[in-house]
């Protein structure tokens, strides 16, 4: 009885030092942070010239605000730094990270199989393209909806093909074609929208989401696009690194951080909700 007694106290003493070895591995795991924050500060490339992703809120503001910029100040926080950001040409981010002038890269930028061949990349965040219109139309609720009336569009984007593969549906269906009509930028294309001018535009949600803070209940998406497209952060090849960068987006995620950043700048409560995994 005597043996049995003991050997219970030896087994749970056990169990009570593996739980406490367990509990600070844990908290070592949450502590721990990549190698170039050390210093305390992060190093972020970015274009800042996306809303409401990054960019300037008025001209000759020195702070970017924006989704991914609360994403990244809440990344550095967790890592015990202060975020610093390195504004310059989209086409030269990625190599800012070969040249170490940043650690991260976060701009909108799309995960693709191209460039995970040289840097490691978090996919977190997933767009679609959407169809807008005034939120007083009641009668386009698809695409297809505009057949026979005006679209706008942003010149040299791809949504001028979507618009040429759309009408050649509606014309081989017997409908008329939607009457395309290009603009030099998105505002330009919004405004055609607010005055009347046309029907609808088909952009990205994150472009759509930002136009809509702009003129809060004036626009309306009455339909999304299937098809998605991740965002991510990229950072230098290491295994390591790529580990912790994942598990700080996951704490932000399970914290209810990012949703609260989504809702804040007016984007799909669902963005978020994308595997941080590439194939």
């Amino acid at each position: 009885m005597m043996k049995a007694t003991l050997g219970m106290k030896m087994s749970l003493l056990a169990g009570t030092i593996f739980a406490a070895m367990s509990s600070a591995g844990t908290a070592l795991s949450a502590d721990q942070k990549p190698d170039f924050v050390s210093g305390g500060v992060l190093k972020i490339c970015t274009s800042g010239e996306f809303p409401p992703m990054e960019y300037y809120e008025n001209p000759g503001d020195k702070d970017l605000v924006g989704f991914e910029i609360d994403v990244m100040d809440a990344i550095a926080k967790r890592w015990g730094a202060k975020a610093e950001y390195v504004v310059g040409d989209f086409k030269g981010l990625l190599p800012s990270l070969d040249s170490k002038r940043c650690d991260l890269v976060a701009s909108g930028i799309m995960i693709t199989p191209a460039r995970l061949e040289k840097y490691d990349g978090i996919p977190y965040f997933g767009s679609h393209v959407v169809l807008v219109t005034a939120a007083s139309d009641t009668e386009t609720k698809v695409p297809a909806d505009v057949s026979g009336k005006i679209m706008a569009i942003e010149a040299g984007t791809t949504y001028e093909k979507t618009v040429a593969d759309l009408n050649a549906e509606l014309e081989a269906a017997g409908k008329d074609p939607i009457q395309a009509q290009t603009y030099p930028s998105a505002s330009g294309v919004i405004e055609q929208i607010l005055v009347g001018r046309a029907t609808a535009t088909i952009t990205q949600d994150t472009t759509a989401a930002y136009r809509m803070l702009q003129v809060p209940g004036r626009l309306a998406i009455p339909y999304t696009y299937e098809e998605s497209e991740n965002y991510g952060i990229y950072l230098r090849k290491s295994d390591g690194d790529r580990q912790m960068l994942k598990e700080a987006i996951e704490a932000l995620q399970a914290s209810g951080e990012m949703k609260a950043f989504l809702k804040k700048w007016n984007l799909p409560e669902t963005s978020t909700d994308v595997s941080h995994d590439v194939n």
